[in-house]
């Protein structure tokens, strides 16, 4: 019998020590507005909080700049590529503008979601990367 509680009680040890990814945030609805987001000592910071995009069902975004008074918006289709390991949101401009955050330049625009929930914009290896939070 104490063979029996010790090997219950080891079973159970090792079940509640699991790895338990609680701080990972799972983000199943892509759809909707994200904004701009940024830590201290940027969080108030005007040119921290400038952008946003809206990501619509039928796969159309707007990215919308709201900086200086002044409202610029860039339009497109997206799609969403999901491996094991990342889901890229890929978006694709209808025309060239200066605000596509691209390191190539070009038409197309990429942001990873990581596992705080958070979409990262892929130009940050050349200094345009930005953070974006879902807005509720």
């Amino acid at each position: 019998m104490k063979k029996f509680v010790l090997l219950f009680s080891l079973v159970l040890t090792l079940i509640s020590c699991s790895n338990n990814d609680s701080d990972d945030v799972v983000v199943s609805d892509y759809y909707g507005k994200w904004n701009q987001y940024a830590d201290q000592p940027y969080a108030n910071d005007p040119s921290s909080t400038q952008f946003s995009y809206q990501f619509n069902k039928d796969n159309t975004f707007t990215k919308t700049r709201n900086y200086d008074n002044k409202i610029t918006t860039l339009s497109g289709t997206f799609e969403i590529k999901t491996t094991e390991n990342a889901t890229t949101f890929v978006l694709t401009y209808t025309e060239q503008n200066f605000l596509i955050s691209s390191c190539t330049g070009g038409l197309v625009e990429s942001l990873t979601l990581d596992k705080s929930g958070h979409l990262n914009d892929n130009a940050s290896m050349c200094d345009r990367g930005y953070t974006y939070k879902k807005a509720k």
